[in-house]
């Protein structure tokens, strides 16, 4: 037998189902006609109205044949999992599905051998439990008889919504809540009923002028959607939205908790006297469990994701301002998450925070004056000393000083803007080409460039890119080198490989970034476009280790490399003891600071009309890649791109 599952958001969905007050009630005659009508449709002896608990599913109408009891286990329901989808499950023959067959209620009372379910699912999206069909027969259902119950099944649960929402009202009119409904009545609010911006401010300015200061947390919840819903949908359906938002966090709150609407896209929470972080952090688990769940409205199904940051008052803050400050301060940090998220405020992370809010101001003011340039780090041919190619490395200079991508490539990241910085870097490396080339014309030159994971993923980026690899062809002889990190290709989609077509297509080398130290598998690497491969420092920079094993590890991937035909370049390399191991064991170029460090333009083009680029002999002997193996490689593989591997001419050859 296979028990139902239980989803991860089950004690959500359990709620909403508390909320009805149909648990243990007594019987309805207008669900005894409901379940009747269920049987008739369907041509079947049973009709049901079962709720699903958290342990049992509970049967609010069983007309027809009686099971005898009016609940069962929920690990033994068929509606248990019935909930878990969103079409009807139907079994034709329970005894001829392995799900089923050795069920209790299938080798028992009763004798179950047919079901249909038709899950019943809330306008909050939580399918609390569903109408079903059942018979002691083996049994088929037409699709008119489908159809026609899953029409009854909506019309139930607007039933039972309507029933709950006129109940609910009623007992307020009285000024009685039961226990059992508190928390449905307060699901009741709506955006109308929770208090404004102004009067959060003022009671917070309350809190703070009283002379013994009140302790309290305060929740700032961000709704990472409303703005798309309000510009695609229209502003009437966002406020839909965000009313059913406010349902949703008043939902998980205690009855003390005040809730505001602080903006269009923002609720704030008040939580006096609960400054416990365990206690705090319940809370915004439960409003996180209770809104991140699919939201639907005019046939559509929205998300409710949410980002909240937290800030407890324990006598730390003075003023409404401060504490406001703080947890806009933590939504920021929560929002860095890409699913919804809460984040607390202390010390240190305000700091941080204020921090990183300082530099990333600067930085996309430095991205869009286009102050960000390209440096050159050169490329050597191991064996003979001559500059074959640069890297091109973004630099940004800003008050005096050059900051490095490790300071702000974090930064680009977060903000998902390392791919606007792929493409001014590599516009400006293009434009530099020409200037680069005056000094070396007989010398064949490949210009590397780096792309980015956020490029990579977006179709927009990419066409730009493509596009100003078009507008800039190379100067004779010269090439254009992309380097992507290795675990990129990973990407087994028709889109990345098009793109990468696409590069070869305009006689663009592939080159994979940082080797070794993420993941690609050897079937990628034989069967893409893919002509160098870039090992990274850390390996070169292990060479003077006193172990062997970081040197027999380079030494095995050299040979595989080789054995590939691809072509291999060494980064980091700093040292003479270094290079030497190196041409020995089979790499052919190298960068690093041995050779020369990153330069801007005007500098490399001083260095350049200074180059003595004669060939100059290393009094090392080298590997070679042996044409034998070339040979044994396209015959095991069979790649038609393998007899031109290497080999091909780059843009404007």
């Amino acid at each position: 037998m296979q028990p139902p599952r239980i989803p991860a958001d089950d004690a959500a969905r359990v709620f909403e189902l508390q909320t009805f007050g149909l648990l243990d009630s007594q019987a309805d005659s207008g669900f005894d006609d409901i379940s009747e009508l269920t049987r008739r449709i369907a041509g079947t002896e049973i009709g049901i109205v079962s709720l699903v608990d958290s342990e049992r599913q509970w049967f609010k109408s069983c007309v027809g044949a009686p099971l005898g009891q009016q609940e069962t286990p929920r690990d033994v329901s068929f509606c248990g999992h019935t909930i878990l989808q969103r079409e009807p499950l139907v079994i034709n023959d329970a005894q001829q599905d392995p799900r089923f067959a050795d069920n209790p209620l299938v080798q028992g009372e009763p004798h179950l051998r047919f079901y249909a379910g038709f899950p019943l699912i809330t306008s909050n999206g939580f399918a609390i439990g569903s109408l079903c069909a059942i018979s002691r027969q083996p049994h088929q259902l037409s699709e008119i008889q489908i159809d026609s119950l899953r029409r009854l099944a909506s019309l139930t649960l607007k039933q039972l919504e309507h029933r709950r929402d006129s109940t609910l009202l009623a007992f307020r009119e009285q000024g009685f809540e039961p226990d059992r409904l508190r928390v449905s009545s307060e699901q009741l609010r709506s955006l109308s009923s929770l208090i404004s911006r102004d009067q959060l401010v003022q009671k917070l300015d309350l809190l703070f002028a009283m002379e013994i200061s009140s302790t309290f947390s305060l929740l700032r919840c961000w709704f990472r959607d409303y703005e798309r819903v309000n510009s695609t949908m229209g502003g009437l359906v966002a406020e839909q939205y965000i009313d059913e938002a406010a349902r949703r966090v008043v939902a998980g709150l205690p009855p003390t908790a005040s809730v505001a609407r602080f903006a269009d896209a923002e609720l704030v929470v008040l939580l006096p006297f609960t400054v416990d972080e365990g206690e705090v952090k319940a809370v915004a688990e439960r409003i996180l469990a209770f809104a991140n769940h699919v939201y639907r409205i005019g046939g559509q199904s929205l998300s409710m994701s949410l980002s909240v940051g937290i800030a407890i008052s324990r006598q730390n803050y003075t003023s409404s301002e401060a504490i406001l400050s703080d947890t806009s301060l933590a939504v920021r940090m929560a929002r860095k998450s890409n699913a919804s998220s809460f984040r607390f405020i202390n010390t240190e992370s305000r700091a941080a925070a204020k921090e990183t809010y300082r530099f990333e101001s600067e930085f996309r003011e430095a991205l869009a004056a286009r102050v960000m340039e390209p440096h050159f780090q050169p490329i050597v041919d191991l064996g003979t000393g001559v500059l074959v190619g640069f890297e091109t490395l973004a630099r940004w200079s800003g008050q005096g000083t050059t900051i490095m991508p490790s300071q702000f490539i974090p930064m680009a990241n977060e903000c998902g803007l390392t791919g606007e910085i792929d493409l001014l870097i590599i516009e400006k490396a293009l434009a530099a080409m020409f200037l680069l080339a005056q000094p070396i014309p007989q010398l064949p030159i490949c210009l590397s460039m780096n792309l980015s994971g956020v490029l990579m993923e977006d179709d927009e980026l990419r066409e730009r890119l493509l596009t100003l690899l078009d507008d800039n062809p190379c100067p004779p002889g010269w090439t254009v080198q992309m380097e992507l990190v290795e675990d990129m290709f990973q990407d087994t989609s028709d889109q990345f490989n098009s793109f990468l077509n696409a590069l070869a297509q305009r006689r663009v080398r592939i080159c994979i970034d940082d080797f070794g130290t993420g993941y690609s598998s050897l079937a990628r690497l034989i069967s893409l476009p893919i002509q160098g491969v870039k090992v990274d420092r850390t390996f070169v920079s292990r060479l003077s280790d006193s172990e062997d094993s970081p040197r027999t590890l380079l030494r095995t991937m050299l040979t595989m490399l080789n054995d590939l035909g691809l072509e291999i370049i060494a980064e980091g390399v700093e040292t003479a003891q270094q290079r030497d191991w190196l041409i020995t064991h089979g790499a052919g170029k190298a960068q690093g600071y041995l050779f020369a460090r990153p330069q801007p333009l005007s500098e490399t083009i001083v260095n350049l009309q200074k180059l003595d680029y004669r060939p100059r002999a290393i009094p090392v002997e080298r590997s070679r890649i042996k044409e034998a193996r070339r040979r044994r490689l396209r015959s095991v593989l069979k790649l038609p791109f393998l007899d031109t591997w290497g080999d091909r001419p780059g843009p404007g050859a």
